[in-house]
């Protein structure tokens, strides 16, 4: 056996892993990428957001209306591509959120049901605050072409980290 199987097995396992525990405004710096798990927008994800988000839109839901516009098939709700996009923000800031500012978002493609979309994120900006640290975050979204179809500009509030804790 090896030492790094040993020290595995040795390991304690016992302490659980907070997989949100994020990070303070100190521990994230302009310039650094992060990369978020891929999601499928499915048929089902498109239907539910048109019901949440009341969109009526037909572009969303008739496949003759969206062929009619251009379209290859009913198109994604642009709160559903957003708030896909997003959510993996909460991975980076966790419990470490002090505030949700802003989203501006910019599409540049249709989403359809069937396609991946690969996120990276990338801390553009940071400027502190008397109450909490303002980080902006653009998020790059790709398909699974590799078509960039949305660009977002995301203002976070991160907690700043304990006096006496670095």
């Amino acid at each position: 056996m090896s030492s790094l199987q040993e020290e595995a097995l040795s390991a304690d396992v016992s302490a659980p892993i907070d997989l949100l525990e994020g990070r303070y405004y100190e521990e994230v710096q302009v310039g650094q990428r992060f990369i978020a798990p891929a999601v499928t927008i499915t048929e089902s994800m498109i239907t539910t957001a048109c019901g949440l988000f009341q969109d009526l839109a037909l572009l969303h839901r008739d496949h003759r209306i969206a062929a009619e516009n251009g379209f290859r098939g009913p198109i994604a709700p642009g709160a559903l591509t957003m708030g896909a996009c997003i959510a993996p923000l909460a991975l980076i800031i966790g419990k470490k959120t002090a505030t949700h500012l802003t989203d501006e978002i910019t599409y540049r493609a249709p989403v359809y049901a069937g396609d991946t979309l690969d996120i990276e994120i990338v801390a553009v900006r940071r400027e502190e605050k008397s109450r909490f640290g303002l980080i902006e975050y653009a998020t790059h979204v790709t398909n699974q072409d590799g078509q960039k179809v949305a660009d977002i500009l995301t203002k976070m509030g991160h907690a700043y980290a304990p006096k006496g804790s670095a």
